[in-house]
């Protein structure tokens, strides 16, 4: 009886196993048509009221399929730092402004195809517009690689200003501060918040210079390095950090991440850069903040000031324990050798 069980059992097995591996290999074929790479990653224009845009997108099936590709546009806005992000409503007819050949295209596997588009910008259009051409695979959501990463979904942007009277480049320092306002250790954190006040896109970019007393340009940080674009009614936040000195903390890593306590906090380590001695990092420091933007006519400076110290109290600790160590050693070390010097005279007296 056993043995006549076994015989109906095995067959099943082995058809279960045969199922599964069909099942796995059509779901990481699926998976694999979730590669997708856009070029270029956004578009900047600036036209006047009428004008028509013609341009291109390309895109490259990265699968060994061909990939059905759906195109199309969504509105953007800014999040709460000021990145872009395509807003969940597209019930907008600027939308009707950028049109295609078509909406579906079949990618060929390892090939470029080229997308082109048109924009058709009305007479009485002004000031900025910002848009996020979409690619999704039908039947599923936005895909996953393709162009530049935006909150919430991943899509190619497009800002245009149109040049009209009354067009408006402006922003202001909304914050600049540091954090902590006292470190014992390197590195010091920095937050740069920028407003756009104006009606068209701006991208400031620059750099904090920090000093100390009169040693001027200890180090030279740089703000919005990538040329990151602020449109209208946002602020973005930028952030940078000064970790140049002789004793720095550092995230302790393992296998290449850093490592965390059982709370979810970094773990952390000071370590020593014995190549920067003359760097020894203590006092009170000013950090400078310097922008440019261009507002179409010239460049625009923005700028901040922000103070903070740097105090390693443990490393200094140490340090007087070992001078006051040093200078008791030394006082037991030279009356030892006066009392035996005067004992040597006593005795040559005598």
């Amino acid at each position: 009886m056993k043995f006549r069980n076994k015989k109906i059992i095995l067959p099943f097995i082995a058809l279960i196993l045969v199922a599964g591996f069909f099942v796995a290999k059509t779901f990481a074929q699926s998976q694999q048509n979730f590669d997708l790479t856009v070029s270029p990653v956004f578009f900047d224009f600036s036209s006047n009221p009428g004008d028509k845009i013609t341009n291109r997108i390309r895109i490259r099936n990265n699968t060994t399929s061909d990939m059905k590709v759906k195109i199309g546009v969504g509105k953007m806005a800014g999040d709460v730092n000021g990145d872009l992000t395509l807003k969940s409503s597209n019930n907008d007819d600027t939308l009707s402004w950028i049109n295609f050949n078509s909406t579906e295209i079949t990618a060929k596997p390892l090939e470029w195809t080229d997308i082109p588009f048109t924009i058709k910008i009305p007479d009485d259009a002004a000031f900025g517009y910002y848009w996020a051409i979409t690619f999704a695979q039908e039947g599923n959501g936005t895909l996953g690689k393709t162009g530049a990463a935006l909150t919430g979904a991943s899509a190619v942007p497009i800002l245009l200003n149109v040049k009209h009277a009354g067009a408006k480049a402006e922003g202001k320092v909304a914050e600049f501060k540091v954090d902590p306002y006292v470190s014992e250790y390197l590195p010091v954190n920095f937050t740069v918040k920028i407003q756009n006040v104006g009606n068209i896109h701006i991208k400031p970019i620059g750099n904090v210079f920090i000093r100390s007393g009169n040693n001027k340009d200890l180090a030279i940080l740089d703000i919005n390095s990538e040329q990151g674009n602020i449109i209208p009614g946002t602020i973005r936040q930028f952030n940078t950090s000064w970790a140049d000195g002789f004793l720095v903390k550092e995230p302790v890593l393992e296998f290449g991440e850093p490592k965390k306590d059982k709370n979810g906090n970094v773990i952390e380590k000071v370590s020593i850069n014995w190549d920067k001695l003359t760097s020894f990092r203590i006092g009170q420091y000013t950090a400078d903040l310097l922008l440019v933007f261009d507002d179409g006519t010239k460049d625009v400076t923005l700028s901040g000031e922000t103070t903070f110290w740097v105090f390693p109290w443990k490393a200094v600790l140490i340090i007087l324990a070992v001078l006051i160590f040093l200078i008791i050693a030394l006082r037991f070390i030279l009356k030892s050798y006066i009392n035996r010097e005067l004992k040597k005279r006593e005795k040559t007296l005598k």
